[in-house]
Parts: structure tokens; C-alpha cells; sequence
């Protein structure tokens, strides 16, 4: 079941005003820096008493892969014009309202508007009763003008909420319609209540991935009155115009109203800054509000599980978004990762090291038609990451580090790190969920329709770079050419292309010519793009295999194999017939060339197995007599 991480600041009357300062950057929502006035002074106004009670989870109407409740909402009406307190400040020309609520067996509360118009000079503050938590200032620039707006969650059950403005002012309006109670339960340490086995994103095994983890955040879904966690990424679309796509599963609120989806709460960043749980809780940066896009039809077995948001605001530039790539190829890499936040916890990193199998939810086998990635993950240096209850939506990464597919569940625990785990396509969902773009990835994500099948991430600083590529072939005979595409991004400068083993073995251009490979052999490609201030490197080892040339085929005996070097003795040939019985068989060695003589063969297909202590390759070979 899904767990509340929550931390408890305990200090001294002598800190109190320092750890104001903290607790306010504890969760980031897009504010203004301030202090409430006269927040430690007391006065006397109306009390909302509230309780929360598990049963009342009873009565919520949930779909059977909706993600664990941690929460539900409670009905209010709070109204400034009608409800609590107002005192006015002449000296200072202010006047501030405030308001106490009281909820029983509840560890937080979120506060949810219908309207939200502070005007130009307000500021709204959720203050706890002990003065130990300060959220806010929330202004103008919190809200998105016309949309319902929200309030991440605060730890305390006493709230103090208070607005404040000009003297004179009139043009405020807001209205409380629903105050969110979490379950009051918690760790030991106050927050971190995944489990033990979870490895957080900055221990080694995230080293290569903090580009990418700077798109992943944590989601307080709200649908109707059940409050859920789930995760998902910003995502790059082909324009690379930093459009704010998020992407996620679809189970994660799949009833949600529009007025539902403009009160989920985005949190990025919140992490540990080093490998270990720190004492207090890591600060996140939160935005409210998204508008659907497109989703796959509801069920597992119907659709592939994705849901594309579009943020209500931009992402700031100070909180340092990475807008991830993606691959809508229908192959996978043999290893990469999963970014995500289990139980609502701070980023976590899983890493897989077994090819993905593509199959159908919950079923084993495999089905290249199927709508669903089948990841099993593997223990590494500090862990063993698995995925939990919070997980749901989460991006899959080819190590190539783009998006391959956003989780939609599986058995995979702490108690059962061999258990798999399912990720809905990002193949699939391209366009085989239906034929309406609100069915669809390919509209939004390449809206020129260039027909891209992969695409790199971007970043929002004005700096940016990031090198990337790929070959259009991998493995190749020599005496053949590979062509490169340059997927690299970012403001640009300058790219230094190394081909070791190619012809030419180096280029300066953005698009490298045609590289002739000319030897037997695995080689490196690295490109390094730059400018005046930064630079990035992508070294991918081994990358071009180049097989010897095997001809003539069919043959009848006698054929030979070009290899373009000379032969070293740690070469090797082996021979076999097509049921796997080593053939005999003579050699003989002509620099570069290998002339080989087969005793007595028979009509019929035969596999020649090339190895040294850098290549082993088999080539097919047609004997036709």
C-alpha cells in the first residue's frame, strides 16, 4: 500500500526564524519569496474542524488499475467574503484574513480552489499552527488565469491559511471548494517510505542519467475526490520548441475531470542531492495544472497505458527542465533504466541489464505486435530498484537514454526483485491505439509530420548542448559504407566526428559523409559538439562491427574470406553444417585473405564462424554442386 513520506522539523525557539526560511523552500510551488505578517502572532478566528476516516475511501467508485489511494478530499466552501477573519493594519496599509482548519487522523492537507485571483498585490500563505511550515507566497504569477488552481500538500493537520493585501484593495476573489487529507502514515524518518531495496538517482548507478532525471516528476493525482501518486517525464517534441508535454499512464487518474486535471500538482527535482537519505527532507519545485492531450483507451488490454499532458504553465528556467527524448522503433536496447518516484518517495533509479521482451500485459512469451515493454531489473552497486505503488507512468530508457515506455504495473517488489514489469509502448502508442490524434503520440510530438523515428532530449539553458547519433547500420561487410544521422542538439557551435577504423576517420561536420570501413573488426565512434562556453561528448565503444567478406557464395567447395588486414594467429575459423556438426575442412593464408577448401560437402546451407579475442561473428555460406 501506498505510504505518506513526510518529515518532521524539530527545532529550537531560537531557529524559528531561520527554519521558517527552510520549511518555505521545502516544496517550491511557482511563488513569490515572502514572509506572512505577523505570522507568529494569534488571532482569534473561525475554526474548520475536519476528520479523516479510511472508510470514506469506501465510497470512491475506483477502476480496478487505479494506482493506491494515499488521500481523499473533503467538500468545503471557503469564502474570504464569508468565512473567517479579517483585521486591518492601517499603519502598514494592509489587511489581512485568516482562517484555522482542524483535520483528525490526517499527516497533510492540500488545498484545492475552484477560483483563485489573489490580485496584484495578494499573497496567500498555508502557515501550520506551530509555525514550524510556511507555504507561499502564492500571487499572480502562482496561477494560470481562468483555471482551478492547488496547493501541495503541507505537514500538519492545523493550518493556518491567511491572505494578506493592499488596504484598499479590491480586486481579489478565491474560493476553497476541497481540502485534501493524506493517511497519517510515515516512516521512521519522517519521509522515505519506499522500499529499502530502492536506489536513489544520485547513488552511481544515476551518474549517466542526470540529464535525464531532470524531466521526471512525482504527480499528486487528484480524480474527483481520491488523491493518488504517479510519476512521468517532460518530453521532447520534433519542433524542439520546449512545448511542455508531460508524458504518463493513462490508469493514473483515468476518470479525471478537466477540472481534475487542472489541480494535479507536478513536483520536479525532489531528490536526495547524494546517494544516502539525508536528515531532512529534499526540496521539490512544483507546478499545478495540465490540460489532456491524447491517452490510450481505458484497460490494459485494450490500449498501450499512455496519457500525453500539456502543462498549464511553462516550466521555469530555475528549475532546470530537461525535456527527454524518445524512440518509437519497435526494438529496445539490451540495457538501460527506470526514473521514478515509488510510494511518493524521492527520485529513484532502477536499472535493467536484460533485453525488454514485447508482450501483452501481465503475460509472458514474447509478440513483437504486443502493446507492452516486459522489464525485469537487475541488483547493482547499491540496490536492487524495482518499482512501486507511485511508480505508475514512469519513463523507460534505451541506453541511449531516450523514452521508451511509461509503466503501467507489474509484481516487481523488494520481496520480489525477480517479478516483471510492464510498460506500455511508445511504438504502440504512436499511433496504433486508434486513428484520432486523441489517440495518438505522432500529432503532438511530431507535428510536421518528418517522419523521425527517433529524437534526442532538450535542455532549457540558453548553453545547452547534448551529443547524439546513431548509424543507420551497425554491423556491416567490408568495404561497405555506414551513414550517421546526428541527433545532437542544443546551441551548437562546433562537432568533432572520430571513426575509428573508417575512411575518413574524421569530420567536422554536422553531417558526416559517408564512412568506408575497409578492415575486419569492432570500432569506436565519438562525437564531441561544443561552443564558446560548453561542450559535450558521446563515445559509443564498439559500435560498427565490420565482418569479413565472404565470396564467392554460393560456392562449391572453395571460397574465400577478405578480411582487409593481415591475419594475426588468435584468429580462428570454425565450420558447421546446418545441424550443428563441425565440418573439416583446409586454409590458407594469403596476407589479408583466407583461401578455405571444404572436404566433401554436401548441397545445402553452412554457418563459418569467425572469432579473435575482439570479434566472434558468423557468416552464412551457400554450398550449391
Amino acid at each position: 500500500m501506498l505510504k505518506n513520506f513526510r518529515i518532521a522539523l524539530f527545532i529550537s525557539i531560537q531557529m524559528l526564524f531561520l527554519s521558517l526560511f527552510f520549511a518555505q523552500d521545502a516544496v517550491a510551488q511557482l511563488k513569490d519569496i515572502g514572509i506572512p505578517f505577523r505570522y507568529a502572532v494569534d488571532f482569534e478566528t473561525e475554526e474548520m474542524h475536519l476528520s479523516l476516516q479510511k472508510e470514506q475511501a469506501n465510497d470512491l467508485k475506483l477502476p480496478d488499475n487505479s494506482p493506491p489511494l494515499i488521500g481523499i478530499t473533503s467538500q468545503v466552501d471557503i469564502d474570504p467574503a464569508k468565512n473567517g477573519t479579517w483585521i486591518l493594519f492601517p499603519e502598514q496599509g494592509l489587511k489581512v484574513w485568516r482562517m484555522l482548519v482542524n483535520a483528525e487522523n490526517s499527516s497533510d492537507l492540500s488545498f484545492y480552489f475552484e477560483q483563485f485571483e489573489p490580485g496584484k498585490s495578494g499573497k496567500f500563505f498555508v502557515i501550520s499552527a506551530d509555525r514550524r511550515k510556511i507555504l507561499g507566497a502564492y500571487t499572480q504569477i502562482s496561477r494560470v488565469e481562468g483555471h482551478a488552481f492547488s496547493i501541495e500538500p503541507i505537514e500538519s493537520n492545523r493550518i493556518i491559511l491567511h491572505f494578506e493585501t493592499d488596504i484598499e484593495a479590491s480586486d481579489y476573489n478565491f474560493q476553497i471548494s476541497e481540502i485534501g487529507m493524506l493517511f497519517a502514515e510515515k516512516s521512521v524518518s519522517g519521509y522515505g517510505t519506499s522500499g529499502s531495496c530502492q536506489v536513489n538517482v544520485n547513488c552511481t548507478e544515476g551518474f549517466e542519467w542526470q540529464r535525464q532525471k531532470r524531466g521526471v516528476a512525482r504527480i499528486l493525482v487528484k480524480q474527483g475526490s481520491g488523491l493518488f501518486y504517479c510519476t512521468g517525464s517532460l518530453i521532447n517534441n520534433a519542433r524542439n520548441d520546449e512545448t511542455p508535454y508531460f508524458l504518463t499512464a493513462n490508469h493514473c487518474g483515468e476518470l479525471s475531470s478537466t477540472a481534475d486535471y487542472a489541480q494535479w500538482i507536478f513536483a520536479f527535482n525532489y531528490e536526495t542531492a547524494l546517494c544516502e537519505n539525508p536528515l531532512a527532507e529534499p526540496v521539490a519545485q512544483t507546478l499545478t495544472g495540465a490540460n489532456l492531450i491524447s491517452k490510450a483507451a481505458n484497460g490494459t488490454s485494450v490500449g498501450s497505458d499512455f496519457k500525453l499532458l500539456r502543462l498549464l504553465q511553462e516550466v521555469p528556467k530555475t528549475y532546470n527542465p530537461f525535456f527527454n527524448g524518445w524512440s518509437r522503433q519497435n526494438n529496445v536496447t539490451a540495457t538501460g533504466t527506470g526514473i521514478h518516484h515509488p510510494d511518493g518517495d524521492v527520485k529513484k533509479i532502477s536499472t535493467y541489464t536484460s533485453r525488454p521482451v514485447s508482450s501483452g500485459y501481465g503475460f509472458g512469451g514474447s509478440n513483437p505486435d504486443e502493446k507492452y515493454w516486459r522489464v525485469n531489473w537487475s541488483q547493482t552497486e547499491n540496490g536492487f530498484g524495482v518499482t512501486e505503488g507511485g511508480s505508475s507512468g514512469s519513463p523507460l530508457f534505451d541506453s541511449n537514454g531516450r523514452i521508451v515506455g511509461m509503466l503501467t504495473g507489474g509484481i516487481s517488489s523488494c520481496s520480489n526483485t525477480s517479478g516483471s514489469d510492464y510498460y506500455g509502448k511508445v511504438s504502440y502508442a504512436w499511433e496504433s491505439n486508434g486513428t484520432e490524434s486523441g489517440l495518438q503520440l505522432k500529432p503532438w510530438l511530431d507535428p510536421d509530420n518528418t517522419g523521425i523515428q527517433v529524437l534526442g532530449g532538450l535542455g532549457s539553458d540558453t548553453l545547452f548542448v547534448m551529443a547524439d547519433f546513431e548509424a543507420k547500420r551497425q554491423e556491416i561487410s567490408i568495404n561497405q559504407k555506414v551513414d550517421f544521422e546526428n541527433l545532437s542538439s542544443g546551441k551548437i557551435e562546433t562537432y568533432s566526428w572520430f571513426f575509428e577504423g573508417g575512411n575518413p576517420d574524421n569530420s567536422s561536420e554536422m553531417k558526416p559523409p559517408a564512412i568506408f570501413y575497409e578492415q575486419f573488426g569492432t570500432f569506436d565512434v565519438r562525437l564531441i559538439v561544443s561552443n564558446s562556453s560548453t561542450a559535450d561528448t558521446l563515445l559509443k565503444e564498439k559500435y560498427i562491427s565490420v565482418k569479413p567478406f565472404l565470396f564467392p557464395n554460393p560456392a562449391e567447395n572453395v571460397f574465400e574470406l577478405s578480411f582487409g588486414i593481415d591475419l594475426t594467429p588468435e584468429t580462428e575459423i570454425e565450420i558447421y553444417d546446418a545441424l550443428g556438426k563441425a565440418v573439416s575442412f583446409e586454409a590458407f593464408i594469403d596476407g589479408s585473405r583466407l583461401r578455405v577448401v571444404l572436404h566433401h560437402p554436401t548441397r545445402g546451407a553452412y554457418i563459418v564462424r569467425v572469432l579473435d579475442k575482439f570479434v566472434d561473428k558468423n557468416l552464412k555460406l551457400i554450398i550449391a554442386r
